[in-house]
């Protein structure tokens, strides 16, 4: 048996690539200092909400769509009680108990995340490594989902690695020195964010909210939020972002990085909230690690030292999520590929030798996975 070897391939992958592309434009597009957009952070925040806004569009076509072949099917019953399959089921209990309640929850949990974002900018340091183990904590607490041997020691391996690089690139030094208080914002934002995208998965699955509805709320709410933030801010604060001199020295430019940023970052999100719902929160962390790459891409400094570590955590990355397997120290005997094969081996087993088969492997197969989860649209 190889070394290394593929886990189960299968079209809920396809988001995920989706995902990297957009995440590398976008950070590549954050890099450009020729505009005055990123010296004022909310102004950002709000054309970035401002994107997921049009996600109403294909939320709508979707909705009339599913509605019209339901109209169909209940002419069909009524006429010969036959059944045909919903084209779009995502709207398959349009009253969900809860249903708004759990999507403002969300929105509002981003619309801190981000406040804290915005406060910790000047932070250095890959904290963004933290999602992979909140995510999957906040995973096991709400899903009961369980880690074994090859999450554990991925997660370790991801934070010593980005720890290391700080340290090399004296990062972390400086930030516990001159930047603690910001420090311990950015923390708190990466706890919250990982929730977020935790509670979204629970959205979705639970109170059948699709992936353009999630998108649409979350923007028209953290829009509002932000839009009343950026007028509180400009009358009573004005710390520094410099409205009037944005609005007064807009011009074509400003308004291609601004089509830049909410086409990159709408294609962001939509495939990134795809990926968590034909997967797992956890698989939107290959899409973080690959963005990285873009802010590296002059190879000054460390550069080639720091590209070299983001390898080895989307590498990392790559086996928590169960798409690339390691088979050896018994690493790769918990993943759902292998527990699979274990099962169908068993149940032929036992058929041939008229038993009956009473799966009661290590892990629960019915449960959403943290590798491959396979989901249906």
């Amino acid at each position: 048996m190889a070394f290394i070897s593929l886990g189960k391939i299968n079209n809920n992958q396809i988001p995920i690539l989706i995902g990297c592309l957009f995440c590398f434009l976008n950070r590549l597009l954050n890099q450009y200092d020729g505009t005055l957009l990123y010296k004022n952070l909310i102004l950002t925040n709000i054309f970035i909400s401002l994107s997921g806004v049009f996600a109403i569009i294909p939320f709508i076509i979707l909705k009339k769509r599913s509605q019209r072949v339901k109209n169909i099917d209940i002419d069909n019953r009524k006429t010969n009680n036959t059944k045909i399959e919903y084209i779009y089921t995502d709207y398959g209990e349009e009253n969900v108990q809860g249903k708004f309640r759990f999507i403002l929850l969300s929105a509002i949990i981003f619309f801190i995340q981000s406040i804290f974002f915005v406060a910790s900018f000047k932070i250095k340091s890959n904290s963004w490594i933290l999602f992979i183990s909140f995510a999957s904590l906040f995973y096991y607490i709400i899903f009961k989902i369980k880690l074994y041997n090859h999450h554990y020691l991925s997660i370790i391996l991801i934070i010593l690695i980005g720890v290391i690089i700080d340290l090399v690139s004296e990062n972390l030094q400086n930030d516990i020195s001159d930047n603690l208080p910001s420090l311990l914002m950015r923390f708190i934002r990466e706890v919250l964010f990982s929730f977020f995208n935790v509670i979204i998965k629970y959205v979705m699955e639970k109170k059948y909210v699709s992936v353009y509805e999630m998108t649409f709320y979350n923007g028209i709410i953290n829009f509002i939020l932000f839009g009343i933030s950026a007028i509180i801010d400009f009358y009573f604060f004005n710390n520094n972002n410099n409205y009037e001199e944005y609005f007064n020295d807009f011009n074509i430019k400003e308004l291609l990085v601004i089509l830049g940023v909410m086409g990159t970052q709408l294609g962001l999100n939509l495939s990134s909230i795809f990926t968590i719902k034909k997967n797992s929160p956890c698989h939107a962390f290959i899409i973080l690690v690959f963005g990285q790459f873009a802010y590296y891409v002059n190879f000054e400094g460390y550069s080639i030292l720091i590209i070299i570590g983001l390898i080895f955590i989307l590498f990392l990355s790559l086996i928590f999520n169960e798409i690339v397997e390691i088979n050896f120290w018994g690493l790769s005997r918990n993943t759902k590929n292998n527990i699979s094969s274990r099962a169908e081996s068993k149940e032929d087993f036992l058929i041939d030798n008229n038993d009956t088969f009473d799966e009661n492997d290590e892990r629960d197969e019915n449960s959403v996975e943290l590798g491959n989860n396979e989901t249906h649209n």
